[in-house]
Order: structure tokens, then sequence, then C-alpha cells
């Protein structure tokens, strides 16, 4: 903990709103500059154009983008000339397939010779990424990669009708209430940022009526969070007969897969379908739900290579080249992901971008059953779980699999005994339920569906 956290978690709250807001102030004056409103402006409407336009702009920005690296990183311009690959010579996006896939630890171990030094200091932010494994990564981006980055997500949240003025309650990671506390308010108030942040790590059956008189007094129309604290926040409201005496306009989830029961508790607590959208701190990829609920590719933000896995035509890895950071390029980066693609390829939103079925998680969201074969999309177990509040399943060295379930008040026998038979329909596995009150969160805050320490073949 940094002196400024202890000096913070020992004020008296009125100042812990006052250091929020100075604090959201400085992001704010930072993320939102007068450039970032310019590029939003030119950017809400430049995923409507054609597909032929969209790959004129993709092709540009990426040919400026190698361009870029390889004169400015010594990392880039080695493999370039090893590979007697010059920029201005790309013509088509075949050409990527000469590079390697970049991996995080690639990047890790040669972070210093594949930084852009050229930059000047006042023109750089840093950026933090976890990871689920523990494998983190910290490196710059230019102010102009945040603004555009943010510039997309919220060019989603305008299809929606979340603008700039919608005050929001947000369910985060960071411990903004400090954990000692023990009486309400378990929030802080961010006023330049028109956020309200919530804590998750208080967040209970015993405090959950102050969370919901919270609402009831600011009736903020909007919150955005983790969808496992959200769907979490919607179980304890159902259990204990709490209702808000308002409508929720706008429930945006973010960091982690939605699964259906989330979708059926946050529906059933607040009457509002929840949208969502997937990003990276790595600006190599984003996706973002329309108007119609079609996830679309937002392909002028990057270029998304999808390579076909396990012999099936529908699966694939997300890699995705960065257009806009030129402080470090990511090069056919492999972001760990699978996804699905829609059979449907044509949306009345009119968008270009290829459409997503499902965003099935990391490619080690996966569990091997007794002959190897490798199964994903475990969300399908729960779907008729509704009184499931979490899960986590965790395939052990041996090939056993746990599954770990957060029950809620109103969990029967009955809903034990259709989960074993999901489990014994659709899976050949050694396994075991066990009941816990909460699941264990990453440091990110995020809940990790899936665990496998398993050191068996795959088929």
């Amino acid at each position: 903990m940094s002196l400024q956290e202890k000096l913070y978690k020992h004020l008296p709250i009125f100042l812990q709103n006052v250091a929020c807001s100075i604090k959201g102030q400085k992001i704010a004056k930072r993320r939102y500059a007068p450039e970032f409103f310019k590029m939003f402006e030119s950017l809400r409407y430049r995923d409507r154009i054609t597909k032929k336009e969209m790959e004129q702009l993709q092709l540009k920005r990426l040919r400026k983008s190698l361009e870029t690296a390889y004169e400015n990183s010594t990392y880039y311009r080695n493999l370039f000339d090893s590979l007697r690959f010059s920029p201005q010579n790309l013509e088509d996006f075949s050409q990527l397939a000469m590079f390697p896939i970049l991996s995080k630890q690639t990047i890790q171990e040669n972070l210093s010779s594949m930084i852009n030094r050229s930059i000047p200091q006042n023109e750089v932010t840093e950026a933090t990424t976890s990871g689920t494994t523990g494998a983190g990564l910290v490196f710059p981006i230019t102010l102009e990669c945040e603004w555009e980055t943010w510039s997309i997500w919220w060019r989603y949240r305008y299809a929606h009708g979340i603008t700039f003025d919608t005050w929001c309650a947000v369910f985060g990671a960071r411990n903004i209430v400090p954990l000692g506390q023990k009486k309400p308010p378990f929030w802080r108030t961010v006023s330049p940022t028109k956020q309200i942040m919530f804590s998750m790590h208080h967040l209970n059956k015993n405090s959950i009526t102050s969370y919901v008189d919270a609402f009831n007094k600011s009736k903020i129309p909007w919150i955005h969070g983790h969808p496992s604290t959200i769907s979490n926040f919607a179980s304890l409201m159902l259990e204990s007969g709490l209702k808000l005496d308002y409508q929720i306009e706008h429930i945006s989830i973010g960091s982690e897969n939605l699964l259906e029961h989330q979708i059926y508790l946050i529906n059933e607590a607040f009457g509002t379908q929840p949208i969502q959208h997937y990003g990276l701190t790595e600006p190599v990829a984003n996706i973002s739900m329309c108007e119609h609920g079609k996830l679309h590719i937002d392909e002028d933000y990057s270029y998304v290579e999808l390579l076909p896995i396990d012999n099936n035509s529908d699966k694939y890895r997300l890699i995705g080249t960065s257009f806009s950071n030129d402080a470090l390029l990511f090069l056919r980066y492999d972001t760990n992901d699978i996804i699905t693609l829609a059979e449907e390829q044509q949306c009345p939103c009119g968008r270009s971008g290829r459409i997503i079925e499902s965003i099935e998680g990391r490619k080690d969201d996966y569990i091997i059953m007794r002959d190897g074969t490798k199964i994903g999309r475990l969300s399908t177990l729960f779907r008729e779980q509704m009184h499931i509040k979490e899960a986590q399943i965790r395939q052990e060295k041996d090939g056993k699999v746990v599954f770990y379930i957060a029950k809620s008040e109103y969990y029967t026998d009955e809903d034990e005994n259709n989960l074993i038979k999901e489990i014994e329909a659709r899976l050949d596995i050694d396994y075991e339920i066990v009941h816990v009150d909460n699941i264990p969160k990453t440091k990110g805050g995020k809940l990790k569906f899936v665990i496998s320490d398993y050191e068996g073949k795959e088929k």
C-alpha cells in the first residue's frame, strides 16, 4: 500500500469524496481533452462506411503503423529486415502471415527494444494489464491511442442512448471504500466524471438495503461493472425482496464473459437487458453490441485476424494488430481469447463489422474429458440454474473437475439434481460439486469462470 493510499484510508468520508473527485478531475482532463472530443465526433459514424471503404482505411492505417514501428523500434526493424519486408510495400493483409504470432511473454522479454522512444514523455501515458494468470504487462500508450480507445467505447455507449451527461453507478475492483469500514456509505462520488463508485467488497446480505436505498435516493440511471458483481447485486436484491422504486435505463458490463444465468438475475432484479462490449487494455481488438443486440468487430479500430482452431470452422483464436499506439506496436498479438462467428453476417444496423455469435473467453477456458476431448462454452450448464449466484469450474491436475457453487437462499435439491443431470448429460468426467459462500476474484476483481490445472493431454 502506497503512502497516498494509507493517507486516503484514514481520511473522513467527506474528504475521501473530495480526494476521489480530484483524482477523477485529473483523469478527465487527460482522457477527455479537446482532442478527444474532435476524435469522438469523427469516429461516431466511421463504423457505418462500406466494407470496401473499411478495408481501404484498415490498409492505410496498418501501413502507417508498420512504418512507424520500423523507423522507431529496434525490435521491429530487426524483425522486418530479417524477413526482407518493407512496410511501404504492404499491399494486402495476407502479407501479415509472414510475421510470428506475438505473445505477452515476448513483449515482456523485449519491451525495451520494442518501444518507440522518439515520442515526448508528455504525449505518453502508462497502461497496465494484470492478466488472469498473473502475467502482468506494463507498457506505454500515446494519448492519441487513449483518446481513440475511449472514443470507440463512447461510440458504443451513444448507440444505446448513454451520453456524457449520464450519471453512472460503477461497481469496480478498486478499494475506494476502506475494507475496515463497517457502516454505509459504501460508495464514493466522483463528480467530474459523473460517477458514484460502489464498493464490491462490502456488498453482502447485511449491506444490501443500504445499497438499494442509495440507488433510490440518487435515481442513478446507468450501472456499469463486472457481470459477476452486478448479478450478485441482483441476486441479493431478489433474496431480500428489495426493489428499486424507479427504472434503471442502462446496464453495461465489461471485463468478463456475460453468462446466461447472470442475464436472468439482472433482468429479474432490474427489468433491464444488459449490453456488453469486448475490449482489452492492449489496443488490438474491440467488439461492440449494436442497437439490435448483435456483437460487431470494430474494424476501424484495429486489424483483427480470426484463426480457426480445433479443426472447427466456427471457433477462432482472436489475433489483433494495433493501429493507434505509436508508442508500441502490437503486431499479430495473441489475445488468448476464443470467439464464435455468427452464421448470419447481415444486421439491420448496417455496420460492416463482422458479427460475433459469442465471446467464449480465453483459450484455457476449457476442460478436457476422459477421452481427451476439449470442451468449451461451459456456461450452458447453468442455463436453467437461476438460483446460483456465482459458479467456478476447476479441473485439477489429475483431471477431476470441481464445480464451486455459491447458491442463493432459493437454491433447492431440485436445482442440485438438475445441475447434476446437465453435467452428466454433457460431460464424461469425474466431478464433485462444492458449495461455497463466495468465489474468490482475481486482483482485478474479475471472476475466473474456468481454471485448469490439468496435466493430461487433450485430443
